[in-house]
């Protein structure tokens, strides 16, 4: 059969259909369609940033700790107790370091302190160094401007100030921060903040960084100065040991690397490697255009070479004055570079590397090993083939180099190129030899060499080349080689379980993008399987591709007005001599939004330097909160620090007058409309259900950059046309834009609520209205007589919400994927060359159907027959255990299983009624004599409720009072709650100074937690893994697996201890066959349906209707009209008794496997 393949992709889902066409390609009729459903990790990269940030912690406690055990043993610190330290902590450790260079310390306990501070602040190595960013050298007249980095402003701050140390310059620094005029006046109160962190946007508020050779040398000079005056350090070899516990860094694992895109055998070049460098210089002056009055030309090749020889390989920058006046060039003739930057002299001409008499006296080849080693220094004593870590490479370059600066070899590993090229040694060798020959760009010279060898083909030429001769689609890895990135040694060396195509292709970096693409594979290989190759694909665009020159024009006018504003904040920033750097922009943007206003206390206005106030995520990043600029706003510090993750609303609820939330809310709903939602009670409930914006905007990225990715792959297995010497190949593109326009004219707007027998009345919310059978369309209208007394609809209007999308049905991405299948080339190409699209003839889609609404009803009857495959959660991996820990104190007496634990909880968070004041109470099944806190704290937290309870009526009265103040002023009452009383009573008692703090501690026994006894910590275990349906004695039984035990090697499941067999075991996204439950007897009218496994805990589960696609959180605000999608809180008995059996879907949606049905009671043996 010949057909159409028509896909929607989206994150997180596909929607396909196959359309038959008959031999002149014209629609016929719709064969099938299907949906599949899955789950993108895009909290990966999250996950992995809280890892390191865990790690980093771990090792810096470690670290710490070895230290100060050290040094109290050699005198150097005393015993590690708060009482022993306060005193010492309580002097600033920038003083003590400053004061070590110059004079003996009053105790050998503040040389501790300073190597402690130290510890905890040690700059970055040369290598990170190296990847913050490369200079960049532009022409300025006659002379070359070097952009500083970090690092180096930071050594040039040293220099300026006559410092000699860091410790020193920030001693220094801290003065000035700290220093009054004659009026009482700061001076320079930005000098007060001393340290960032470059990857947080709110800390960047200096323009250095530290290297550590800096650190180091500090170490060595408060070691030497003081080591004159206590004997202790005079120790043999102590200051090593102190040294190499103090710098330790763990060596690095070896890189992965990729192939060379033409000899995918050999591995691709460093950029560094000499070779690379020699490629870099050809193919930048090739590309160098002289412009005269007879025209543009190219270099000639003695000019080229010229160029080359007496500039570039003798360190010499080339730029266009120095091109002028090397080629005695006239002032009227113009010379081009590519952007305009200087051309680069070749790397080991320049200065830093040709005084170095080891590297100058290597040959090519031996340079070249050199240079691998630089970039790769490989540790021949690892057995796991790690690398040296930077002390040890340095160590060896000084003996190597015969160098003693650790600065000077820095300055060696900094200047060399990071990564590697696409290219591998022989491909580099050819293009080189051609680059030489002739002045020509590299395309020309592999589309010469591809006539002869067909591996230096262009991708697109390869990808013509191979298009149709898959028969179905391999890893996407094979077809789009220059994408992926290959795994990296040590993860294909510790994991036996990867797949072998990621091991042999490698993969795309992004995880959505390798996940969906995957899927496609999948999809569209279930799809083959069955109805064989299609003949063409009509492939569904994400909605920002191609956008229309409308939505362009937006675009651009609201860069413009950006881009006018942060020119606003510059000179703003100038006249005020403030930091001009993204940091302080962003503030003068936010403070101008909220009118000079604090966000968070619009009775405080934004001092002009902005002095005390921080930018402040409104929706917390811990629970999901994105970065972005809708996102921000401009608050005092303290209100910065006393958030933490509370949305706003509870923080005003529990810190804020109710008249000061008020006048939030109110400038906000004036200045930042956009954001107020943020600021208001119920934005939890809204952020949890529909996510944020911008989440959204990086969706639809995710899904244009799939769209490109997918068309390049489809080809693999779609042959191309040759007409009229033109190759056209048989995947159309449609925008999203285009798709929604054809809904609209083929009348399947709204046909989600007919998929589930719906009443669309409720859901679009207008009347009166009329509803045409055929198409479905809602017309909305006044009803009046007409002559003859009869009730007509008059001055009608088509319903906007009817034309919406409503989304309730995972089906509608099949809609849109028939829709996208049953478009033409030409009707495409029409759409997109028309500015109105009503001008447009819209064609029937089918050749089988006489009018749109045979139409609709044909992609209903389709629909109602798929089954939507949902791709389950089978990996053991993921988040083990809650991220929040609780403090171990000892094994329960009385119960050997279990451990008591405590936890600190905000109280105002936990009291939020009179009936919760209980819950301050430790609990009576905790015994006062099991540890010494237990009896302290249960005396304390008794007094603190009845502090609530004895100065609730007093907070009432208050709160009464002040809503009487509001009424006499003109202004809004607050209504008083339980949860206003008890803030302000606890107010009361900590002005009282009866309770320090906001938390109390939070006692339990358990036994299901998981204790981690190194670290003195238990947390509650995170998702679970999988149930286990068994058989025991002929009945049914379950067993919930906790995805910490799956991944446990020893771990057995209670139930094959106990002699029971398994029956089959299901994850979450797995699939349920039932007797059809009466509150989805809507959705169908069959005696059996399909449901997917959304959550489960110990006995209990949860199932939602296979075509739902409403959020459970979502669905519980429905109204009574909608129907039930999520069936939760079901026991083991409810799945016995309606018959329950797993079933097994293909990607495509068709039955692979239908597993036992349980049953119940006891079985009968036969």
């Amino acid at each position: 059969m010949k057909y159409r393949l028509g896909l929607d992709l989206g994150v997180g889902s596909i929607g396909s259909a196959v359309i038959q066409l008959d031999e002149q390609n014209n629609t016929v009729d719709i064969v099938d369609a299907g949906v599949r459903i899955f789950e993108v990790s895009e909290g990966a990269e999250e996950r992995r940033l809280k890892r390191t940030a865990r790690k980093n912690l771990i090792r810096t406690k470690k670290r710490l700790n070895l230290l100060a055990q050290k040094l109290f043993e050699n005198g150097l610190w005393v015993n590690v107790t708060p009482e022993g330290t306060d005193k010492l902590r309580a002097k600033s450790p920038y003083k003590i370091r400053h004061d070590a260079l110059f004079e003996q310390l009053a105790s050998p306990y503040y040389i501790g302190r300073a190597i402690l501070h130290i510890a905890k602040h040690r700059g970055a190595g040369f290598v990170s160094a190296a990847e913050e960013l490369e200079e960049e050298i532009l022409e300025e007249g006659e002379k070359s401007k070097k952009k500083l980095s970090s690092y180096d402003r930071m050594v040039k701050y040293l220099k300026d100030t006559n410092s000699l140390t860091i410790g020193d310059y920030f001693y220094k620094r801290l003065q000035e921060g700290f220093a009054k005029d004659d009026n009482g006046n700061k001076i320079s109160p930005e000098k007060r903040i001393i340290r960032q962190k470059q990857y947080a946007l709110e800390k960047n508020l200096v323009d250095y960084a530290i290297p550590r050779y800096l650190v180091k040398d500090e170490f060595h000079k408060i070691w030497d100065t003081q080591a004159q005056y206590f004997p202790q350090m005079n120790k043999d070899g102590l200051k090593q040991e102190i040294y190499d516990i103090l710098f330790y860094e763990k060596s690095p694992a070896p890189y992965a690397v990729g192939k060379c895109i033409y000899f995918r055998n050999e591995d691709r070049l460093l950029k560094a490697h000499p070779l690379s460098e020699m490629r870099r210089i050809y193919e930048e002056v090739n590309n160098i255009r002289i412009e005269t009055d007879m025209g543009r030309r190219r270099l000639t090749l003695e000019e080229r070479d010229k160029i080359i020889n007496e500039l570039l390989f003798k360190g010499e920058n080339a730029g266009k004055k120095s091109i002028k006046k090397l080629l005695n060039f006239s002032g009227q003739i113009k010379i081009s570079l590519i952007d305009d930057k200087v051309i680069k002299a070749y790397l080991y001409s320049r200065p830093e590397f040709t005084n170095v008499e080891y590297i100058r006296n290597l040959s090519d080849e031996k340079l070249a090993e050199f240079v691998d080693f630089l970039a790769e220094p490989k540790d021949e004593n690892d057995i796991n083939g790690r690398l040296l870590n930077e002390d040890k490479l340095i160590l060896q370059l000084k003996e190597l180099l015969n160098i003693e600066d650790e600065k000077e070899i820095g300055n060696l590993l900094t200047k060399l190129p990071k990564g590697r090229g696409m290219l591998g040694k022989s491909a580099t060798e050819i293009l080189l030899t051609e680059l030489k020959k002739e002045v020509l760009s590299p395309r020309e010279i592999t589309d010469r060499l591809a006539k002869e060898d067909k591996r230096f083909m262009a991708e697109e030429e390869i990808a013509r080349a191979m298009q149709g001769k898959c028969c179905s689609l391999p890893y996407y890895g094979e077809i789009l080689q220059t994408d992926t990135q290959p795994l990296p040694p040590l993860v294909i060396q510790n994991n036996t379980n990867l797949n072998p195509d990621e091991i042999r292709w490698g993969k795309i970096a992004n995880p959505a993008v390798h996940m969906i693409l995957n899927q496609i594979r999948l999809v569209v290989n279930d799809i083959i399987r069955i109805y064989g190759k299609p003949y063409d694909i009509n492939l569904e665009l994400g909605r920002d591709v191609g956008i229309s020159t409308k939505k362009k024009k937006q675009e651009e006018i609201k860069q413009k007005q950006n881009e006018k504003l942060n020119e606003e904040a510059k000179k703003y920033l100038n006249e005020r001599k403030l930091f001009v750097n993204r940091n302080n922009i962003l503030k003068y943007k936010l403070a101008k939004e909220q009118g000079w206003v604090d966000a968070y206390d619009p009775r405080v206005e934004i001092p002009q330097n902005f002095s005390g106030f921080e930018i402040e995520h409104i929706i917390p990043q811990a629970k999901g909160g994105t970065d972005t600029y809708s996102n921000l706003c401009l608050v005092n510090r303290k209100d910065n620090l006393n958030k933490g993750d509370r949305f706003a609303y509870e923080y005003f609820e529990q810190t804020k007058e109710p008249e000061v939330t008020r006048v939030i809310l109110e400038v906000a709903r004036k200045r930042m409309p956009q954001k107020v939602w943020r600021f208001e009670a119920d934005a939890r409930e809204k952020f949890e259900d529909n996510g944020d914006a911008d989440e959204t905007n990086r969706y639809l990225t995710d899904t244009r950059y799939v769209s490109k990715m997918a068309q390049r792959y489809l080809r693999a297995i779609i042959d191309s046309d040759d007409r009229d010497e033109v190759i056209h190949t048989r995947i159309l593109a449609v925008r999203g834009t285009q798709t929604s326009e054809l809904r609209k004219h083929w009348y399947l707007s709204g046909l989600e609520y007919d998929l589930d027998g719906l009443d669309i009345l409720p859901y679009i919310q207008c009347a009166p209205y009329w509803q045409n059978q055929d198409t479905g369309e809602v017309i909305e209208g006044e009803k009046k007589p007409d002559i003859d007394g009869n009730w007509i609809f008059r001055n009608k209007i088509k319903n906007k919400e009817w034309m919406r999308k409503p989304r309730i049905d995972h089906r509608h991405h099949a809609m849109d994927a028939i829709t996208v299948a049953c478009a033409n080339r030409s009707l495409i190409q029409k759409m997109a060359k028309e500015t109105d699209l009503h001008k447009i003839e819209y064609p029937l889609p089918l050749l089988s159907i006489h009018s749109v609404g045979d139409f609709r009803r044909r992609v209903i009857d389709v629909l109602k027959n798929i089954n939507v495959s949902h791709k389950p959660n089978h990996s053991k991996a993921g988040q083990f255990h809650e991220e929040s820990g609780r403090t171990v104190l000892c094994v329960n007496p009385e119960d050997s299983s279990a451990i008591i634990t405590s936890r600190s909880r905000k109280i105002l968070q936990v009291v939020k009624s009179l009936k919760d004041l209980n819950k301050l109470l430790v609990g009576s099944t905790i015994k006062d004599e099991w540890h010494p806190q237990i009896a302290e704290n249960r005396i304390k937290q008794t007094k603190l409720k009845e502090y609530f309870e004895l100065y609730a009526n007093t907070a009432e009265q208050i709160l009464i009072a002040e809503n009487e103040q509001a009424v006499l002023e003109g202004k809004k009452e607050i209504k008083i709650t339980e949860g206003r009383i008890l803030t302000k009573a606890f107010r009361i008692i900590q002005d009282k100074g009866l309770w320090k703090g906001d938390s109390f501690s939070d006692y339990e026994s358990s036994s299901s937690l998981i204790n981690i006894p190194k670290h003195g910590v238990a947390y509650l275990s995170g998702n679970n893994h999988c149930v286990d349906f068994f058989e025991k004695d002929g009945k049914v039984g379950w067993e919930v697996i906790k995805r910490f035990d799956a991944n446990q090697a020893d771990f057995e499941p209670q139930w094959k201890k106990d002699g029971g067999k398994i029956i089959w075991s299901i994850q979450q996204g797995d699939l349920l066959e039932l007797n059809t439950p009466e509150e989805w007897k809507g959705y169908t009218d069959k005696d059996r349906c399909l449901a997917k496994v959304k959550k489960f805990s110990n006995g209990k589960m949860a199932i939602d209707y296979i075509t739902d696609a409403r959020a459970t959180t979502k669905a519980k605000e429905d109204p009574e009209y909608m129907l039930v999608c999520s069936l939760s809180d079901r026991g083991l008995s409810y799945f016995t008794k309606n018959d329950v059996r797993k079933v097994e879907l293909t990607p495509f949606g068709k039955v692979k496997k239908k597993h036992k049905v349980l049953w119940n009671g006891t079985k009968t043996k036969s």
